[in-house]
């Protein structure tokens, strides 16, 4: 470990599930997050760094006066350390609930002043198109290359697993499965069998995601477990003084689920290990056969179950009786005893943090190839609400502030100064070493799906995108309602790697001095963002749909060097090659009403002059994609100059009896720069009875055949 580390401070956060509040024909997007949220408590966004240590390029000239390092930073926990510091915010938790006369002061998102923000062309890649060299084959939709992301179908072009995402209500109840299917020399799957998942015994589990790790022979099924159940304060004969007082016998203890799997050719898979860690999933990655973890642990500790108004001495003795491994996550492995996943040492604190939050965000690699599941960890104080990763390192983000409903109404609303930090991780075979931290004013939008979209990593860079206003728009519904506040404006930063301190500085921002223009219009907000090389693309709504392109080749000068306007706008944009960009959203009539849903080809190859090649909209204002569920909602299939796309959707009309549902096509040639619908597949009218969940809907392209998972059963079809 190095005793100089110095990044930036990780702050606990709270996310009000009030604010994910969709418009009444959106309700089942709002649905999904608030289960996402209450099963598996984790919220994900992402930061991106610099893929290589040590600067490229960003060291000053040694006739430069260095700027000086952020405010906050880590720094490597000494024995006794951790302990110290610990003790120390529990004392401030105390003075603040004195002070309040309360036990329900909350502790999240309190922080020191933000820190003010300081003063080679590529061509556009299929960077989110998965595509196999062995059998030719579409995969998980994933921001970076060869990055996997946790979903619902995998496949290694001979082998297809899905997963049931079911959820154990009660012992004995339904749980997740999964089913293994081999792909016959017509195409037809064969079911070769499936394994239920074994979940705890006393608690509730919601599986989230799966991978494959096809040259290993193994899969992963991970979630997580609320787990609640009562709290021991007081093992052992040790006197417990809080006894007397302790309010809640019986708070919820969570846990993050992870089900290894073995893959024995044509048989069912066979569950081989089972780890349990405490805490919240905050997401996950895989790069090979390595499997990256990132959970939050918030420790249960006895003095926190005192009323605020309990005997002094009973405090004191609480405080002295704890220890580092009270703090600290736990892991159980095939229900063995609970070991610790970190140590002591093996944690960063950030001693000029002002929150008073206690969170644990522990990062664990795990080699899947490995007989033992060989890991390794490191952890800091603080939460985490962002993760984005490149091919080589993992950025952690985390914004300083308290979000609160307005007041008669379910918007949130932001401080007026809000920063976000940014911490960077390499992962060098298996090792996580930490390289340094950074923060930029603004935070990362009110859209979990989209946050990792609003960072990116090149040659070396960082580049983030971030809301700086204390309100936006929350609801689609907001572009025409004289009610809704203004749209939050938006900043772009980069960031660079110094490695003398541990530091990311900022090399440069934009709007600017020299260039003050906004990103979007006045009266805009910025919907979705995309980099791809040396370019950034950002759609921005009121009424129709600026697209506007970003010249990044000089990352000490970003500039706006293009516009495009159409009707509606882009919720994603996704690189078709050749200088084309695939954008789905929703269309809007002339006075900003949204109305179906939008699919359209824009040419970027001239970035001064962007123009939209096609469009199509899908129905009317009640439709929605499984896009608007999950960013893996869509699956785009790329051979030579021609990408498949197919991507579900569905009316939702709820004074009728059914739904229809369609799995749309589209045909993108990149040669003759050309959009063509084609006709859908699955077309039918679904019984809302059964249930319908959109953010499960999943296709998979092998050569000319569709593989249709709707979440419980798996279909074929040909393109």
């Amino acid at each position: 470990m190095d005793p100089r580390i110095k990044p930036i401070p990780l702050y606990s956060w709270r996310w009000r599930i009030a604010s994910l509040a969709s418009p009444s024909n959106l309700a089942p997007r709002g649905l999904a997050r608030v289960l996402t949220l209450t099963f598996v408590g984790s919220a994900l966004l992402l930061v991106l760094l610099s893929g290589c240590g040590g600067g490229g390029g960003g060291t000053a000239a040694p006739t430069e006066v260095q700027p000086p390092p952020p405010a906050g930073t880590l720094s490597a926990s000494k024995p006794g350390e951790l302990l110290a510091y610990a003790r120390a915010k529990l004392a401030e938790r105390q003075a603040q609930r004195e002070l309040a006369a309360s036990d329900y002061v909350s502790f999240v998102g309190i922080a020191s002043d933000p820190v003010p923000a300081a003063p080679g062309t590529s061509t556009p890649s299929l960077g989110s198109v998965t595509a196999s060299t062995a059998i030719d084959r579409s995969g998980t939709t994933v921001q970076e290359t060869g990055v996997d992301e946790d979903d619902v179908l995998k496949s290694d072009g001979s082998l297809i697993l899905t997963l049931a995402r079911e959820a154990q209500l009660k012992p004995g109840g339904a749980a997740a499965r999964v089913a293994v299917y081999r792909r016959q020399t017509n195409g037809s799957p064969e079911l070769a069998g499936a394994t239920t998942l074994n979940s705890d015994a006393e608690a509730t589990s919601i599986y989230t995601g799966m991978y494959l790790a096809a040259t290993a022979g193994r899969a992963v099924a991970l979630g997580g477990s609320p787990n609640f159940g009562p709290v021991d304060f007081c093992p052992g004969t040790v006197p417990c003084p809080t006894l007397a007082f302790a309010p809640v016998p019986i708070v919820s203890k969570p846990k993050v689920v992870l089900d290894v799997l073995g893959l024995p050719g044509n048989a069912a898979p066979v569950l081989r290990d089972k780890l349990r860690i405490d805490g919240n999933l905050v997401g996950s990655r895989l790069i090979g056969n390595t499997l990256i973890l990132v959970t939050q642990h918030a420790p249960k500790l006895a003095v926190d179950a005192l009323p605020w108004n309990a005997p002094k001495a009973d405090r004191e003795a609480l405080l002295a009786r704890l220890t580092a491994q009270d703090l600290l996550p736990q892991i159980t492995v095939n229900g063995g005893p609970a070991s610790a996943l970190v140590a002591e040492t093996d944690c960063y604190v950030e001693p000029k943090n002002a929150s008073f939050g206690l969170d644990i965000t522990t990062i664990t690699t795990i080699d899947l190839a490995s007989d033992t599941l060989a890991r390794r960890s490191r952890c800091f104080i603080g939460g985490s609400e962002a993760l984005y990763m490149s091919s080589t390192a993992l950025y952690l983000a985390t914004s300083r502030y308290t979000v609160t409903p307005a007041a008669n109404s379910a918007r949130t609303v932001f401080p007026q100064q809000i920063s976000t930090d940014i911490h960077k991780f390499a992962l060098n075979t298996g090792a996580v070493d930490y390289r340094g931290s950074g923060n930029v004013n603004g935070h990362l939008g009110w859209d979990s799906q989209s946050r990792s979209y609003r960072f990116s990593e090149f040659n070396g860079d960082l580049r983030v995108l971030t809301f700086t206003g204390q309100t936006g728009w929350g609801a689609l519904s907001d572009a025409t309602n004289p009610a809704a506040p203004a749209p939050s404006p938006a900043t772009l930063t980069v960031l660079r790697e110094r490695s003398g301190d541990k530091s990311l500085q900022t090399v440069a921002t934009l709007p600017n001095a020299q260039r003050p223009a906004t990103l979007g219009k006045p009266g805009e907000q910025v919907y979705a963002v995309r980099f791809v090389g040396d370019r950034g693309y950002v759609v921005t709504f009121r009424r129709i749909d600026p697209l506007y392109v970003l010249d990044l080749s000089n990352p000490t000068d970003p500039k706006a060097v293009g516009e495009l306007q159409a009707a509606g706008f882009s919720n994603y944009l996704f690189p078709a090659g050749n200088g084309l960009l695939l954008g789905v959203g929703r269309d809007a009539d002339e006075r900003g009403a949204v109305t179906g849903v939008k699919v359209a080809l824009f040419d970027v190859a001239d970035p001064a002059r962007p123009t939209q090649r096609a469009s199509y909209t899908l129905g009317d204002q009640s439709s929605v994609s499984s896009l608007e569920y999950s960013r893996h909602g869509i699956d785009l299939f790329a051979r030579g100059n021609q990408v498949r796309v197919l991507l579900p959707v569905t009316s939702y009309n709820f004074s009728k009896e059914g739904q229809p549902f369609a799995l749309q096509r589209f045909e993108v040639d990149a040669g003759a720069r050309t959009l063509v619908q084609k006709a859908p597949l699955a077309a039918s009218v679904l019984d809302p009875s059964k249930g319908l969940d959109m953010g499960l809907q999943r296709t998979l392209q092998i050569g000319d055949q569709v593989y249709f998972f709707n979440g419980n059963t798996l279909s074929l079809y040909g393109w």
